[in-house]
């Protein structure tokens, strides 16, 4: 299974996809209500606004998109899936900059949206490189590393960071301990790591898209191995 280019890639993309989900999942509600002043409840809800547009219309909409082009272009998949990164990073850019709270949890749905579309679009392109007797393995190899390395270090990497930026704010102010206000820049500039992993996810996919045409067609050859073929 490793030996398939494209599967490297799609497995650091799915380290990266993770690394960003988690991290809006853990934060986004401490986000809501540090910077724009949202109650615990009101924060909850718009997560799961969120949560709910964002997840329902990126997955939807990327599946039915993924399975039209993969017709037009056996790239399709991935090539879609690196564009609808790259449009998501300046969508959470802005919405974790943004200065209204209706603004953020728009821009931030948008991208949040972007983010699911991965599944529709990545999932079934590992299907199209791996043989049916293979697909288990790669499955639970692709997941292993998608959690291990990214679901973990989602939270942990942001929430350090968040400590870090949060005691710089204090130090360049001159106080003696990291306050509220101060917790809440961390947090803010922390999150900025979101938008930046996008286009990193974005250029991952892009590779993958230059090296899976060539795996398909491996994949379709008769006995050319046993890993593309039965």
């Amino acid at each position: 299974i490793l030996k398939i280019p494209t599967m490297w890639w799609i497995i650091a993309s799915g380290a990266l996809l993770n690394f960003n989900m988690y991290a809006i999942a853990t934060f986004l509600p401490a986000f809501l209500s540090r910077i724009h002043g949202l109650t615990l409840a009101r924060s909850g809800i718009a997560t799961g606004i969120v949560f709910a547009v964002g997840g329902v219309a990126g997955g939807l909409l990327a599946g039915r998109w993924g399975d039209r082009i993969i017709h037009k272009r056996k790239n399709g998949r991935l090539l879609a899936a690196a564009a609808i990164a790259a449009i998501g990073a300046p969508a959470g850019y802005l919405g974790i900059g943004a200065g209204g709270v209706f603004a953020a949890i728009a821009l931030i749905a948008v991208a949040y949206a972007t983010l699911n579309a991965y599944y529709g679009l990545v999932y079934s392109a590992i299907q199209d490189i791996v043989a049916p007797s293979m697909r288990g393995t790669a499955m639970a190899m692709y997941f292993m590393a998608m959690y291990l390395c990214g679901a973990s270090f989602g939270p942990l990497l942001t929430g350090k960071l968040s400590d870090l930026m949060a005691r710089r704010a204090a130090d360049a102010a001159g106080a003696a301990r990291v306050t509220e206000a101060f917790k809440a820049i961390g947090l803010q500039q922390a999150m900025f790591i979101i938008p930046i992993l996008s286009l990193l996810l974005a250029f991952v996919l892009y590779c993958g898209s230059r090296t899976i045409v060539a795996d398909m067609r491996k994949r379709e050859a008769p006995a050319t191995s046993s890993v593309y073929a039965d």
